[in-house]
């Protein structure tokens, strides 16, 4: 950029002015003397000390071919080398420029470089230096003007800077930044370097590890300084101070991006008058920006991006009639745009993003016809986007995303001819799209995602020459994907048109060998255009929520790149073919449930699979033995399917496994005898609900859910590195929660038991209580016999509680009370006895929690507690009543999911037919003795209140 050359002019401008007076055209005018030959050979020793690095490329150069030192050997004059200058009078060595030179090694203390006695400027940048160069040798350099060792360390710099750099008495620029180091910059040292260099110009100190308060070094009082960088020292603090005149005068460019400096802008800045650029990115300053920023007439860049600043921006800014760069972005600005804004005719870069402006976005913007990138995007802008980019012919990013903007996309957008990104998502953009355009020839990215455009999907969105990334998600587009692309260089990476009304087959098209992802769920799709596909790149394929239909055919098993395959909720119903897993198969993702596939389980499964739903199809026979092979699976659903089988104990290896629901098939026998020392480490969700599993639950079974005992941020480690390598996709699994069975992405906070519908007895496990995180617990419609464990009381996370439907004796343990996020409790129909704890939650939960518990007594039940005479006559009566009160509409609905559809299918057996002559007369009966014992329950209470 222009203030950059100008910079760099001036920082060398002294040497420019001793060459030009020797030298014309590129050519001396006077053949120069030749440099002593003991330069040469010190030139030489240094080039033996340095290796060219073979990884070039990567570390600090583009190609090898940059290494300057290839250019040296004897054969020719030093002065002719690269990156050497001489003194055109006298011929010594006076500059050595190596940088990018892909140089790696140490110039340690005894180099050879310290010879160089005339040396003025050293720029090293861009190496991969193992140490600071020559050490504390380096103040032998004695004639050094320019310093330049900025990216020239490796990651293992570990040293001070030396302190005896104070004693380059001629040292005008130092630019160390960037050199991954942990250098331990001191203040003291900094501050010993300024203060015997008054006549310092250029310092750039990024990324060096500096520290302390910035004011303590008193660089503010230099007076010739021009250029200070002290960005990326997150550990340097202090205010930015009040910028006197003997300091302000000379200054031309300010960077402290990246630092701990914090407080206000003061007023005083407007004394920076020659201040080109000024970057304060990402720091923490805060309150509005003074007036006065608008004296700043000198300015090009103005970065202020990622701070707390407020309020409205100054309608001075339009002062800055020479502003190239403006970024506000990141902020708390408030307020409309400044309609001034126009006044910045120069401006080429503009950035308001992620604030809280409001409004309309002002006309006056058109002026701006120098715009190469604008963006408004994450603000509370309204109404309609002004049709403003007529003449913004130089304009290639524009973002206008997450706003409230309306209406339809306005015509001149589509006349930019130098577009490449366009981001209007997240608005509430109406109407259908221009049925043709002029421009958009150099787009490469197009996100109308997240709007309301209506209509038939426009043939132009499909026929952008230089488009490789197309997003229209979540619109309201109808009709069918053309046939044929017209441009046989269209070359899509992404295409996302998931979430809208497109109707038809996928055309072949879609699959080409370029394509990376395609996501067109949530659609009317029929099926393909044809069945065989060229394999590709492809690595993520969602077809989910369709219409699709018929076999999954080979050409699912010949994509090569494959990882993600979704075709969840369609009709498919042919077997699922083994060849998925294919040796050389990457998929991880395989998302097959809610259709119709039937046979087995594939005998080969991909083995680096991490999540594998089949659940609400009609498979049978056996869980697939080959997923002990697949080490990586962290989520199992396989529910609702017609598969017969015992537990598949086998699955207790896998060390990441956290989902797995097995819910509503056919599976029966005990669980078995655990053979791991630490079985299934880090399950969170275990559903193996509406099946017919028997026998006592193994003793040690939660001992070792370690995923379900104490949730922090290191147990949700793998599910948040799990939704970063899946992008944005979820698993997605089948779970009754509070009552009600929802179709739900996996949270990394979600935990879950549920062991309900089944006929599993014995005593419930103790060491249920050791998952102290575990959100939901269903254990009802079983035989569990003895009491509730105490140890209950330690699932403090725990939302809903279900165990209704057992045989559990005893009283309630009072210190359930103390679970004080619990939602839901269900205890009904068991055999509990007592007083019902009071208190906190409990004083919530209506009366059909504990109903079906005839010797229970207190809140919300509507029987009291305190009565001892009652007989035990009088508890068999109640005992007497408990079968047929498990067939009242109350235990149809106290239970969920399959207690549901068992309770309903009885009660639509007992109501909706014609009730036999034996079951009147059962009935009635059963109804006249109820209602007897109740009668003499009532009677007693009144004799014992008058007593």
């Amino acid at each position: 950029m222009e203030y950059q050359q100008l910079i760099i002019a001036f920082c060398f401008y002294s040497l420019f002015v001793q060459q030009s007076q020797l030298t014309y055209a590129g050519k001396h005018l006077c053949p120069p003397p030749p440099p002593p030959p003991h330069e040469a050979v010190y030139l030489l020793q240094l080039k033996q000390g340095l290796t060219v690095d073979p990884n070039a490329y990567r570390n600090g150069c583009d190609s090898e071919a940059e290494a300057k030192t290839l250019s040296w050997n004897a054969t020719r004059d030093c002065c002719e080398w690269g990156g050497v200058t001489c003194n055109a009078f006298t011929g010594h060595v006076i500059g050595l420029d190596l940088s990018s030179s892909c140089l790696r090694g140490t110039i340690n203390a005894n180099s050879t470089l310290k010879k160089l006695g005339h040396l003025q400027r050293l720029n090293l940048a861009f190496n991969k230096l193992s140490d600071f160069p020559l050490g504390n040798s380096i103040s032998e350099l004695s004639s050094m003007t320019h310093l330049n060792l900025s990216h020239s360390g490796n990651m293992i710099w570990e040293m001070q800077i030396p302190a005896v750099l104070s004693n380059l008495s001629k040292l005008v620029s130092l630019d160390l930044s960037w050199h991954f180091t942990e250098f331990q910059f001191g203040l003291t040292t900094f501050r010993s370097l300024l203060q015997t260099k008054p006549i310092w110009r250029y310092l750039s100190l990024r990324g060096t590890g500096m520290f302390g308060n910035i004011s303590e070094s008193q660089i503010f009082h230099l007076p010739n300084l021009q250029v200070l960088r002290l960005g990326d020292n997150p550990l340097l603090t202090d205010t930015l101070p009040n910028f006197h005149r003997n300091f302000s005068g000379s200054v031309l460019e300010l960077d402290f991006s990246n630092t701990g400096i914090f407080g206000k802008v003061p007023g005083s800045i407007a004394n920076l008058h020659s201040l080109w650029r000024l970057n304060l990115l990402n720091c923490n300053l805060s309150g509005s920006i003074p007036e006065s920023l608008g004296n700043l007439t000198a300015i090009r860049e103005l970065i202020l991006t990622g701070n707390n600043f407020t309020g409205n921006v100054p309608s001075t800014i339009s002062k800055l009639s020479k502003l190239v760069y403006l970024d506000l972005s990141s902020n708390h600005f408030r307020g409309s745009i400044p309609e001034s804004i126009g006044n910045l005719t120069a401006i080429t870069e503009l950035a308001l993003s992620d604030n809280s402006f409001t409004g309309n976005v002002p006309s006056t913007i058109r002026k701006l016809n120098k715009l190469s990138y604008l963006s408004l995007s994450s603000n509370n802008f309204e109404g309609s986007i002004p049709d403003i980019f007529a003449n913004f012919s130089e304009l290639s990013f524009l973002d206008f995303d997450t706003n409230s903007f309306t209406g339809p996309l306005p015509f001149s957008i589509a006349t930019l001819t130098r577009l490449e990104s366009l981001y209007l998502q997240n608005n509430s953009l109406t109407g259908p799209l221009p049925s043709n355009i002029s421009g958009f020839q150099e787009l490469q990215i197009l996100d109308l995602s997240f709007n309301c455009f209506t209509g038939a999907t426009p043939p132009w969105l499909f026929h952008l020459p230089s488009l490789f990334s197309l997003y229209v998600q979540h619109n309201q587009l109808t009709g069918k994907l053309p046939n044929e692309l017209k441009s046989n260089y269209v070359e899509y990476s992404n295409i996302d048109l998931s979430y809208n009304k497109l109707q038809g087959e996928i055309p072949d098209w879609m699959f080409s060998t370029s394509m990376g992802r395609l996501d067109l769920s949530h659609n009317f799709l029929t099926g393909f255009e044809k069945q065989v596909w060229p394999s590709g790149s492809l690595q993520y394929l969602n077809l989910e929520n369709n219409f699709l239909q018929g076999t999954l055919h080979q050409s699912f098993c010949d994509m090569i790149n494959l990882e993600f395959l979704i075709l969840a909720q369609n009709n498919f119903s042919s077997s699922i073919p083994d060849c998925l897993g294919n040796s050389n198969s990457f998929i991880s993702i395989l998302d097959l449930r809610m259709n119709n596939f039937h046979g087995e389980i594939p005998r080969f499964l991909p083995t680096g699979l991490q999540y594998l739903s089949l659940y609400g199809n009609q498979l049978r026979g056996q869980v697939s033995r080959s997923l002990v092979n697949c080490t990586s699976l962290e989520a199992l659903d396989l529910g609702n399917n017609k598969l017969n089988d015992t537990f598949p104990i086998w699955l207790e290896k896998l060390p990441n496994l956290q989902v797995l629901i097995l819910k509503s098939n056919l599976f029966h026998g005990p669980i078995g005898d655990l053979e791991s020392e630490f079985p299934f480490p880090e399950l969170r969700i275990f559903d193996l609900s509406c099946n017919g599993f028997t026998g006592t639950l193994p003793s040690n079974f939660f001992k070792n859910f370690r995923g379900m005992m104490d949730l922090d941020e290191e147990n949700t480690e793998i599910t948040q590195a799990s939704n970063r390598t899946h992008r944005d996709y979820l698993y997605h699994v089948s779970l009754v929660i509070k009552g009600n069975e929802y179709d739900m992405g996996i949270t990394s906070i979600m935990t879950s038991v549920d062991l309900s519908s089944n006929r599993f007895e014995g005593d419930i496990p103790n060491s249920i209580g050791n998952l102290s995180s575990l959100v939901l617990l269903n254990l009802s419609h079983n035989s569990f016999l003895g009491r509730i464990p105490a140890e209950f009381a330690q699932l403090q996370q725990l939302e809903s509680l279900d165990l209704s439907m057992n045989r559990l004796i005893g009283e309630i343990p009072s210190l359930l009370s103390s679970l004080t996020f619990l939602e839901v409790l269900n205890l009904s129909y068991n055999h509990l006895a007592g007083r019902i704890p009071i208190g906190k939650q409990f004083n919530t939960f209506p009366n059909d929690s504990c109903c079906g518990n005839p010797d229970l007594c207190g809140f919300p039940l509507s029987k009291e507690c305190g009565n001892n005479n009652e007989s035990p006559l009088e508890h068999d009566d109640d005992d007497d009543s408990y079968f047929m009160s498990g067939f009242t509409w109350e235990a149809v609905v106290i239970g969920y999911g399959c207690g549901m559809i068992f309770g309903l299918l009885i009660g639509g057996l007992m109501f909706l037919f014609e009730k036999p002559k034996w079951y009147v007369n059962f009935a009635e009966d059963i109804a006249q003795h109820i209602a007897a014992n109740k009668r003499t329950r009532q009677k007693k209470r009144r004799g014992l209140r008058m007593n």
